[in-house]
């Protein structure tokens, strides 16, 4: 049931297409890869899913790659799922899609927002 509500966080926020922040300083261009949501370790929803017969690792489940031309890209479940634009202030970050915003904080490489009552931390890779 973890498994499934970890997949359903990440699929709202992909659906959203607004979800996950990312910052647009030196020094934060790069891979996060989810490592926890609503305080689930995702290693715990993994295993789930092997259980389950479906085998993925935590970069195919959830993904934000930051460019250094303040763009970003996240890919769930393997799939690319959005784009758009991110800035920084400090440790505040806001990812733009379209007309929405999402704000978020990114601090010792890591990324954390929440979201709809969802939690996503990531951490860079």
């Amino acid at each position: 049931m973890k498994a499934k509500k970890l997949v359903l966080a990440a699929l709202m926020v992909a659906v959203m297409a607004f979800a996950l922040c990312a910052c647009g300083s030196s020094n934060v261009e790069g891979t996060y890869v989810v490592f926890e949501s609503n305080g689930q370790n995702v290693d715990e929803a993994l295993e789930q899913y092997k259980t389950q017969g479906v085998e993925m690792t935590a970069e195919q489940l959830c993904t934000i790659t930051l460019s250094s031309d303040s763009k970003f890209t996240m890919t769930v479940m393997g799939t690319e799922m959005g784009s758009g634009t991110y800035e920084v202030s400090g440790e505040n970050l806001k990812l733009t899609v379209g007309e929405n915003a999402i704000d978020a904080t990114l601090k010792d490489g890591e990324m954390s927002f929440s979201l709809n009552g969802t939690s996503m931390k990531l951490k860079k890779k």
